[in-house]
């Protein structure tokens, strides 16, 4: 693989580092942009961040539910396009860098079933995942049908295929070879995945090398992240 320049540096910092932070980048004429409704609008400044009350803004149902049963929880989000001094290292959490990567293969819906179903996942997925009300699940179909000028696919099958993605980086079946260090990967397009700041702040707690990331639909409406494109997600502290 060849080298890459690091995107994006992210750090979860509490409370008082956080307000440090703030004022040591203020002191220093730079400017640090909050997320207001989606937590991937951190990723659209030179350094941005979201606090803990932004998640359940649109997020509330997908996203939310992990963060709340993550270690990170309450703890406030920081991306930065430059490494922070030396003092917030302790905190980096990820690194974020665009890649070049084609999945060698992507499962069928047995295949997802199968992942979602798998009894490891299952025991670390959050208590309320999924838990969308029925109206906003038939909201969210009808809009992604008009959005790509397609049928509208029933919302289980959707939840189903979100489901699969993040059981894959929680018990991995699908990786990648050696070049991008055996990493899971995204078994799904933009279009069909949700909540991919799980895995992008490392909200699971990988204990993986790397991760292959591909941006949700929220990511990409935002203008965070480009639709289909591989990230690769390095977990700092298992390097």
């Amino acid at each position: 693989m060849a080298e890459q320049k690091i995107w994006k540096y992210c750090y979860w910092l509490e409370q008082p580092t956080f307000e440090k932070l703030k004022n040591n980048l203020q002191g220093k004429g730079i400017e640090i942009l909050p997320a207001k409704q989606n937590v991937c609008e951190a990723l659209l400044s030179e350094i941005g961040y979201a606090e803990p009350q932004v998640w359940p803004e649109i997020c509330k149902h997908d996203a939310t539910p992990w963060y709340k049963e993550s270690k990170h929880a309450g703890k406030n989000l920081v991306v930065s396009s430059f490494r922070l001094d030396e003092e917030y290292t302790p905190f980096l959490e990820t690194t974020i860098e665009p890649v070049t990567f084609e999945p060698p293969s992507l499962p069928v819906r047995e295949e997802k079933s199968r992942l979602v179903r798998d009894e490891y996942y299952k025991n670390h997925e959050p208590a309320d995942w999924g838990t969308f009300p029925q109206e906003m699940g038939a909201a969210i179909v009808k809009g992604l049908a008009q959005m790509h000028a397609t049928e509208p696919e029933e919302f289980k099958d959707l939840l189903e295929t979100w489901t699969a993605v993040h059981a894959n980086f929680i018990n991995p079946v699908y990786r990648a070879d050696a070049e991008f260090e055996n990493a899971p990967y995204s078994i799904a397009d933009s279009a069909h995945i949700s909540s991919c700041c799980v895995e992008l702040f490392n909200v699971i707690d990988s204990k993986e090398k790397a991760l292959l990331v591909r941006p949700c639909i929220g990511g990409v409406i935002v203008k965070a992240l480009q639709r289909d494109q591989y990230y690769l997600v390095r977990p700092v502290k298992n390097q």
